[in-house]
């Protein structure tokens, strides 16, 4: 592994625990003036300052905090009590796990931390994905339908974004211990808070679980399940003058991951990413923000196929500016640059790409219709030029009680440096004469408010992929097939409270089409009671239909259940627990077994955990 980033963590770490909102245009400063982030905004939809309400794209805003007090505490679960997500895993928690939204598959949703993206062309995303927590984040964002008219190539299905948390005044201490099934053992610290101009925020969080299951897949040939993660999440910020701010964020993510599958493996990743950004309330009508980013990823694999190291680098700068030219027309607009750089698995002698990007996207609120249009040009040096482009419209009527959504976008994948540059593997190796993919895609969706108290949606969604990449087992090469993939169907929720003391919440989705075998039907469901200040509790529930996610086999349907609780001993404690797998439902993330022997990928099976919160 790479010591230099554990030692770098370790320090940034011990040195900051020893030394210790409608607004115009961009919201991402820490200011307590000009440039503060207004709780109620968003700036994901169209890269300036806008009301959740106002979006054209179906937006989804989840608060860590809130997911926290009923259980969940990993990234892919707090996105699959969504609808239109569905969650791949190469196994159980720590695991590579994948994001897909809307039928579609892992490379088509776009990761942003911080303002920086992550796509699958960096080769061991899913690994990231699978070893993050909800550690040090404010908020975590999804925003369905493409995205590459402001985002770029790898948002087909939508952009997932994730913020870190700033430090606020008041702000109060936290440290969570939690203990439970499968030697399970957890331990976070949140501090943060302001001193005159600057603030600060750290978080850190030690997890640790054997993940057993039962026979050949919790222990085999010297590996079993265990799985080991750190997170950090770091924060300063400091008013410069009212109208500019500064600020640092610096995330880092060390995981260990075993598992027996393919005669057992070993998967040892560390990511790291800063960003240093300033944000400039240039008049009264522009604002603007600029962002350097550095992100680096070392990934080690050992086990029965012999050992291998990838490693990848990748340096950003990005100019974001947004003008309110009047009271109801905006623009957005700005140029991103990156640069990658991929060594490892088939490209001993290393691999480079960077690429060059514009966007401008136009916003036209009046008082019950909004429309966006939006057009973003990038430029890859190994690749060539691609246009994206999108436009939408919402339309709110019945008092705006009612409101009507409607987008259409193209979009592009480029392909990943695995695909481009792999030797021979699984059957496949690497093609450097791929093309990119391209897509289109649409949604229609419709949200009433019943009453005050119950809220539904039903949106229907299509993609068509053009040249998507796939193995051709005959070339054994990655091939761009010829021809159009298609992902469609239908997302529906319904939520509200049934009274003062109790709220639900209700999602299906269902897929007329989907790559990769993905369950037809999904249903989620949750209920929270809170008889009192004290005491809440509630019942979580998922039903995953017959699916196959790419293997030979197809999996039965799956009913799982979960319990949660908590109690507010008193001012300082709280204490907590949750059951997982309520029924002990025995069920599979995927099952190779008929291609390369026994290698089911179980998930895990019932655990119970229990904590304790401090704060002060």
């Amino acid at each position: 592994m790479n010591q230099t980033i554990i030692k770098r963590n370790a320090v940034i770490t011990a040195i900051i625990a020893t030394a210790i909102q409608p607004t115009t245009a961009l919201a991402h400063g820490d200011g307590a003036h000009g440039v503060e982030e207004l709780g109620d905004s968003t700036v994901i939809a169209r890269r300036a300052s806008q009301l959740p309400s106002t979006t054209t794209s179906k937006l989804y805003s989840l608060e860590p905090d809130a997911l926290r007090s009923i259980g969940i505490l990993d990234l892919t679960d707090a996105l699959e009590q969504l609808p239109g997500v569905t969650i791949s895993s190469s196994s159980q928690p720590g695991a590579i796990q994948g994001i897909r939204l809307r039928g579609l598959r892992p490379q088509d949703t776009q990761l942003r931390v911080d303002g920086v993206r992550f796509t699958r062309r960096l080769g061991n995303l899913d690994t990231f994905v699978g070893s993050s927590q909800m550690t040090g984040l404010s908020k975590v964002e999804l925003l369905q339908g493409s995205q590459a008219a402001l985002f770029g190539g790898g948002s087909n299905g939508g952009v997932v974004n994730l913020t870190t948390q700033r430090g606020q005044a008041g702000m109060k201490k936290r440290s969570t211990l939690e203990a439970g099934s499968f030697n399970s053992l957890s331990l976070e610290n949140v501090q943060g808070g302001r001193w005159k101009n600057l603030s600060y925020y750290l978080a850190t969080k030690y997890q640790t679980t054997n993940n057993d299951t039962y026979g050949d897949n919790s222990e085999a040939g010297g590996f079993d399940n265990d799985s080991v993660r750190v997170n950090t999440a770091l924060r300063l910020g400091y008013d410069l003058r009212e109208d500019l701010a500064l600020g640092l964020t610096v995330r880092a993510s060390n995981s260990k991951y075993e598992t027996p599958q393919f005669g057992g493996s070993t998967t040892e990743s560390q990511f790291y990413l800063s960003t240093l950004y300033a944000d400039y309330q240039v008049t009264d009508k522009l604002r603007s923000k600029l962002t350097l980013s550095y992100l680096l990823e070392n990934t080690e694999f050992g086990g029965s196929f012999g050992g291998s190291e990838s490693n990848y680098d990748q340096f950003g700068i990005s100019l974001e500016n947004a003008y309110q030219y009047s009271g109801s027309a905006n623009i957005s607009f700005g140029a991103e640059y990156e640069n990658q750089d991929y060594s490892g698995f088939g490209t001993p002698n290393g691999r480079k790409d960077h690429y060059t990007a514009a966007y401008l996207n136009h916003g036209y609120d009046l008082e019950n219709l909004t429309l966006d249009v939006g057009v973003r040009f990038e430029n890859y040096h190994s690749f060539g030029s691609h246009t994206s482009w999108k436009t939408g419209a919402r339309y709110e009527f019945n008092k705006k009680k009612t409101h009507l959504r409607a987008n259409i976008a193209t979009g592009f994948n480029t392909p990943n440096f695995l695909q481009l540059y792999s030797p021979f593997s699984f059957g496949v190796a690497g093609n450097p004469n791929l093309d990119p993919e391209t897509s289109l895609g649409w949604d229609i969706g419709i949200e009433h408010e019943i009453n005050a108290n119950h809220t539904t949606s039903v949106t229907f969604f299509e993609t068509e992929i053009e040249d998507a990449i796939q193995s051709d087992f005959t070339s054994e090469l990655y091939q761009n097939i010829s021809g159009k993939s298609k992902a469609s169907g239908i997302e529906a929720a319904l939520y509200g409270d049934i009274t003062t003391q109790i709220s639900y919440k209700l999602n299906y989705t269902w897929l007329d089409k989907s790559f990769a075998g993905q369950p037809e039907q999904q249903v989620n469901a949750q209920v929270v009671f809170s008889p009192n200040e004290k005491l809440q509790f509630g019942f979580g529930a998922k039903y995953l239909d017959q699916r196959t996610f790419g293997g030979p086999n197809k999996l039965s349907d799956a009913f799982i259940v979960r319990a949660f609780g908590s109690y507010q001993l008193n001012e300082y404690i709280k204490l907590h627990g949750r059951i997982e797998n309520l029924t002990d439902t025995s069920y599979s993330h995927a099952d190779f077994s008929d291609s390369f022997g026994s290698n089911d990928f179980p998930a895990r099976r019932l655990g119970a955990f229990a904590g304790i919160t401090v704060e002060w």
